[in-house]
C-alpha cells in the first residue's frame, strides 16, 4: 500500500482499524507535515484512535526534535513543545530519563530537547544534575544549556566547572557565565584570559567585554601575533564579536588577510567587516 493510500486511511473514521493503523505507520515515517491530521484524532471519541493519536503525535514530534532540530526554527519548536505538553504532561519525565541511559547520541539528542522545556520549573534541576555526568560531552553540553537558567544558587556549580579537566566544558561553562549578564562574574574569569586553549581564551574575552571589562586590547593583540592559526582565528572571532577596534588592532587583523589558513583568512574578513571604520575598509579592498 502508498503511503498516500495510508494517509488518506487517517479520514476513514467508519473503519477504526485503518486510522490506527495509518497513525501507527506516521509514528514511525511522518513528517511534521502529518502532525495537524494526527493530532485531530487526539480528541476523537474511539479510545482506540484517541490513544494511538496521542502516542503517534508524540513519537513523531520527539523524532522530529531528535533528527532535525536544526532544521526546524525556534517559534516551530516551542509550539511543539507545548503541544506535547498539552497531549502527554509525562512527556518531561520520559525525556528525562532518555538523557540519563542509553548511547552518548541518543542522550545529548534528548538533552537538547529537554531544555526546549525551559518553562517548566523542573527543567532547570533535571539539566543542573547532567553537569556531574562522567561523559565530558553531557556535561559540555548541559551547561550550555544550563546559561540560561541559572539561578544564585547554581553559581557554583557553574563556577566549579571552569576547573573541568574536559576543555569544552570550561569553554561552555564560560559561556554560561556569560549569560548571567552580571558583572561580578568578571573577576571569576579574569584570571583565565591566557588560558592556552584558543577557544577557552576567545570565549574569556569576549566575555569579559561583554560583562564590561573592556581593557582586552592586549589580549587580543596577544592572539594575533600567536604563531598559533587556532588563536589567531579565534582572536578575529573575539574582535567580530565585540567590534573592539584600534589602530593597532586593525593593522594586526589586517596581516591576518594574508594567511595561508583559510579559518585565519576568513575571520579576519569578518572582524574588519564589523569593525568597519575606513582604516578597516581599505585592507579589506587592497589585500582581498
Amino acid at each position: 500500500m502508498s503511503e498516500e493510500l495510508i494517509r488518506k486511511n487517517l479520514t476513514r473514521t467508519d473503519v477504526p482499524e485503518l486510522v490506527v493503523s495509518a497513525l501507527r505507520f506516521i509514528a514511525e515515517r511522518g513528517e511534521l507535515g502529518d502532525l495537524p491530521a494526527v493530532v485531530a484524532h487526539t480528541r476523537s471519541l474511539n479510545q482506540s484512535i484517541q490513544s494511538t493519536a496521542v502516542a503517534s503525535a508524540v513519537a513523531l514530534i520527539r523524532t522530529q526534535l531528535a533528527q532535525n532540530f536544526d532544521g526546524i526554527d525556534e517559534a516551530m519548536r516551542q509550539k511543539l513543545v507545548r503541544l506535547l505538553e498539552s497531549i502527554h504532561p509525562g512527556v518531561v519525565d520520559e525525556i528525562a530519563r532518555d538523557a540519563i541511559s542509553g548511547n552518548e547520541a541518543s542522550r545529548l539528542r534528548s538533552l537538547r530537547t529537554l531544555a526546549l522545556f525551559r518553562m517548566n520549573p523542573r527543567i532547570r534541576e533535571l539539566i543542573s544534575h547532567q553537569v556531574k555526568d562522567r561523559d565530558p560531552k553531557i556535561r559540555a553540553t548541559a551547561v550550555l544549556l544550563l546559561g540560561g537558567m541559572i539561578d544564585p544558587g547554581d553559581q557554583h556549580l557553574v563556577i566549579s566547572l571552569l576547573s573541568d579537566k574536559d576543555k569544552r566544558v570550561r569553554a561552555n561553562t564560560v559561556e554560561a557565565l556569560e549569560s548571567l549578564n552580571n558583572p561580578k562574574m568578571a573577576p571569576v574569569l579574569i584570571h583565565m584570559r591566557k588560558d592556552p586553549n584558543n577557544r577557552i581564551r576567545g570565549n574569556v574575552l569576549k566575555a569579559l567585554y561583554s560583562l564590561g571589562h573592556k581593557s582586552i586590547k592586549d589580549d587580543i593583540l596577544d592572539m594575533l601575533s600567536s604563531e598559533n592559526d587556532g588563536m589567531k582565528a579565534s582572536g578575529l572571532w573575539v574582535i567580530s564579536k565585540t567590534l573592539i577596534s584600534a589602530r593597532e588592532i586593525e593593522d594586526a587583523a589586517g596581516a591576518c588577510l594574508i594567511s595561508d589558513t583559510r579559518m585565519v583568512l576568513e575571520n579576519a574578513r569578518r572582524a574588519l567587516q564589523a569593525i568597519g571604520t575606513p582604516r578597516a575598509g581599505g585592507f579589506l579592498e587592497y589585500l582581498t
